[in-house]
């Protein structure tokens, strides 16, 4: 008996020894199967951000009220939403992608953000860059601007607000400068970043001689913000303009077409 076992072990150990990875020809392709599954928690990733919401004045309004916000899915596909009173918005079950986005309520800059890259598959949001939509302005345009020359080497624009208007910062203000009557944003000679009071003749002689016609175009433009605790702010709100990628430009969708002109000689 002893001899029969120590046979069949010889026998067994024999077999474990073989190596059996022998490779054959591959058999015919077998039919296509049924489509793959999402794994779970697939596309359940949200886009979510804030809108803040500012008058002409740059003070906040709140609550948040009538924002709505749009996500470009495609050329001819979108979702929107309303930010609720927070200023807060969400998507929910977006898929990987990158998306545009626009911020819009009647009488404000619509805001733009481009190129927002989001990644589903899981819980983990994409947050959007805060935002600022700012009313545009209807109460503050200057009725009326004039030159004087009281002060030596110096060009003197006057402004007249309407009654109740808040005078801003300077900065708040653009002045363009040109012979021509027609002098606009887009068509000057010279132009500063923010209303001078008192411009020295020296930034204009070299585009003006003593004689000639001088015109000066004021626009509106609250792109640096008021607050109670440090006053005018030194640099620009962040999420108030955007670039526009088509033409590379800085856009400030609040800036008011509105203007007044001022007529003089320079002298």
């Amino acid at each position: 008996m002893k001899q029969l076992i120590l046979v069949l072990y010889c026998c067994l150990f024999m077999v474990a020894c073989v190596n059996w990875d022998v490779t054959g020809p591959a058999g015919p392709e077998g039919p296509p199967g049924p489509p793959g599954q999402k794994p779970p928690g697939a596309d359940t990733s949200s886009i979510v951000g804030r809108v803040f919401t500012f008058n002409e004045f740059t003070t906040p309004i709140w609550p948040v009220d009538s924002v709505k916000v749009t996500l470009y899915l495609s050329a001819d596909s979108i979702l929107e939403t309303m930010a609720d009173t927070a200023g807060y918005y969400q998507f929910h079950g977006i898929g990987t992608g990158t998306y545009n986005l626009s911020f819009h309520r009647n009488g404000f800059g619509e805001m733009k953000v481009f190129g927002q890259t989001h990644i589903s598959g899981g819980t983990l949001n994409t947050t959007v860059q805060d935002v600022s939509i700012v009313q545009i302005p209807v109460q503050n345009v200057p009725d009326s601007v004039w030159f004087e020359y009281t002060i030596p080497n110096y060009i003197n624009i006057r402004i007249h607000l309407p009654p109740g208007g808040i005078v801003m910062t300077g900065r708040n203000y653009e002045v363009y400068f040109s012979k021509h009557a027609d002098v606009s944003d887009s068509n000057y000679l010279t132009g500063v970043a923010y209303y001078a009071p008192n411009t020295p003749k020296d930034w204009l002689t070299p585009y003006f001689s003593p004689g000639d016609s001088i015109y000066a175009r004021i626009y509106v433009f609250p792109k640096y913000f008021y607050t109670p605790w440090v006053g005018w702010a030194n640099t620009v709100r962040p999420g108030a303009y955007y670039v526009d990628p088509a033409s590379g430009k800085v856009v400030y969708p609040f800036k008011s077409k509105a203007s007044a002109l001022a007529k003089g000689v320079f002298n």
